[in-house]
């Protein structure tokens, strides 16, 4: 598990998949995770999506009070008080020693604490049951929903092999709190805040797990029903008009990316035409310096036929003259 004190940094699972509708990915990676020192760590793919991840927010460092801010906000929840009367500081310091996203206004914070309060001693399962996950969401996922998937979990992974020692699968129920584009590749990828999960390696409650897009719909993700599925379907379409956008620019870097290859490939070609074009003129003139004692031009390969016919033409005529004379 990571250090309480510190800041938790997100996961990033790579998982192989076939291709999301907003994405047409070609890296490789395996519906796995890959154990490490924390919880899991990345697979050694992009790490863009986490970056962007840590620098949300400007006033995410950890103070030297933490501690004790922490504590402070543990007794008043155990009092039954409310969050309310608390500062923003205070809020993020209980979720900092737990490892929880810090991002967000007052109250997102002071949701996520209650949210984590009262899962954290395993009831999460109980208000989440496995038989409430029942919609089939793959290919459709968007900010908000709660989702249901298995992923494989490995001992360590190897960049040589691309492989680590298998450990098992772990079942994942979480919430979708942001989905992104990274800058660099376009890479879609979901932050979910896990809820429970089951099986190897544990993830502790509202652990913010990163999941690349294109590979989460692999795994038969199923979801809750929204209270409302019309506004699911706006947060849908949204998600999909970024996708759109991700993938012009995208196909713009590509096309501007294979330009430059042809541009330089043409000038190869050029570089070997000039090369060829200056050996046959050396060439060339090697020959014209060639001459024979008579004066004449040395002859080539494809020249030999007529130059042969020339020959006898030229001896009849040296006969002729003789016997004139």
């Amino acid at each position: 598990m990571s250090d309480k004190k510190g800041k938790a940094k997100p996961t990033l699972i790579s998982l192989s998949s076939s291709e999301e509708e907003d994405e047409t990915e070609e890296e490789d990676g395996d519906d796995d995770d890959y154990e490490d020192k924390s919880f899991s760590s990345s697979s050694g793919d992009e790490t863009e999506e986490e970056e962007e991840e840590e620098n949300d927010s400007d006033d995410n460092d950890r103070t030297d009070n933490d501690d004790s801010l922490c504590n402070g906000v543990i007794t008043l929840l155990k009092e039954g008080g409310d969050l309310e009367s608390l500062s923003l500081k205070q809020l993020k310091a209980y979720l900092r020693n737990h490892g929880l996203r810090i991002t967000g206004t007052k109250a997102v914070c002071q949701q996520r604490i209650l949210e984590h309060w009262r899962i954290k001693d395993g009831r999460a399962e109980a208000l989440y049951p496995r038989s409430s996950f029942f919609i089939n969401c793959t290919g459709d996922v968007c900010k908000g929903d709660v989702v249901l998937f298995t992923q494989k979990v490995y001992k360590k992974f190897n960049k040589m092999t691309r492989r680590g020692k298998l450990l098992g699968k772990r079942t994942i129920a979480g919430r979708v709190v942001k989905e992104s584009y990274g800058k660099a590749k376009q890479q879609h990828t979901f932050t979910v805040e896990v809820l429970w999960s089951k099986g190897s390696k544990k993830l502790p409650p509202l652990f913010p797990l990163l999941v690349k897009g294109r590979n989460l719909y692999k795994l038969k993700t199923y979801r809750q029903h929204w209270s409302d599925e019309a506004e699911r379907k706006h947060v849908l379409a949204e998600k999909h008009k970024r996708g759109n956008a991700a993938r012009l620019v995208k196909a713009m870097k590509r096309t501007r990316k294979w330009s430059t290859d042809v541009g330089m490939l043409e000038s190869e070609m050029v570089k070997v035409q000039n090369a060829k074009s200056i050996h046959i003129n050396q060439d060339h003139r090697k020959k014209e310096k060639l001459l024979n004692r008579t004066g004449e031009r040395l002859i080539t390969h494809e020249e030999k036929p007529l130059f042969q016919g020339v020959q006898v033409w030229v001896t009849i005529t040296k006969c002729l003259l003789q016997l004139e004379k």
